[in-house]
């Protein structure tokens, strides 16, 4: 399946191995491991290994991992993915935007997109979010893109040693 779906600034679109450098760079982040759970160091390898199986969960319709590419810039700033649910009929969203670019509203701008593309062309029924409960910018942006709070599964994750609570979103295709 070819994937390119833009927006007034971005491109979003699936990764190929010579974004793994950028990659490595953005996610190499303190503060976007405490509320991910990505390793950190985030290295070089890290990125490698998680871009080379995506192509084949793209194949599968299984996941859709995405780069953010800034339209003007011509970087990826961000990656945004769709976890699909097949037996379920659903989707969960998953995406993070490096810290050099937040507050600029290109993550409210992706999920807008994503949502477009797993309820038009995927015909999900429900796709559905969470975020660790202290990520307030998270949250912002999936209550911006529509998606309604569901509850709050409490101590469901555990990052960096502490147990957090996480913020679940939902947003069905006859609520679109």
């Amino acid at each position: 399946m070819f994937i390119r779906l833009e927006t007034e600034r971005l491109i979003i679109q699936p990764f190929i191995k010579e974004n793994a450098p950028r990659i490595s760079e953005l996610a190499n982040d303190k503060d976007l491991a405490s509320i991910l759970g990505l390793p950190h160091p985030y290295q070089l390898k890290d990125a490698e290994e998680w871009i080379a199986i995506q192509p084949e969960q793209i194949r599968k319709g299984t996941e859709y991992p995405l780069t953010i590419t800034h339209r003007e810039f011509g970087e990826v700033i961000g990656t945004i993915t769709i976890r699909i649910d097949k037996s379920n009929n659903k989707g969960e969203l998953g995406y993070w935007i490096g810290k050099k670019y937040w507050g600029n509203g290109f993550a409210t701008e992706a999920v807008n997109m994503m949502l477009d593309f797993g309820f038009n062309h995927l015909h999900l029924n429900k796709i559905w979010a969470s975020a660790i409960s202290r990520n307030h910018a998270s949250s912002i942006v999936l209550q911006k893109a529509g998606l309604q709070k569901e509850g709050v599964l409490r101590q469901n994750r555990l990052l960096l040693g502490k147990y957090e609570d996480v913020d679940v979103y939902g947003l069905l295709r006859e609520e679109y």
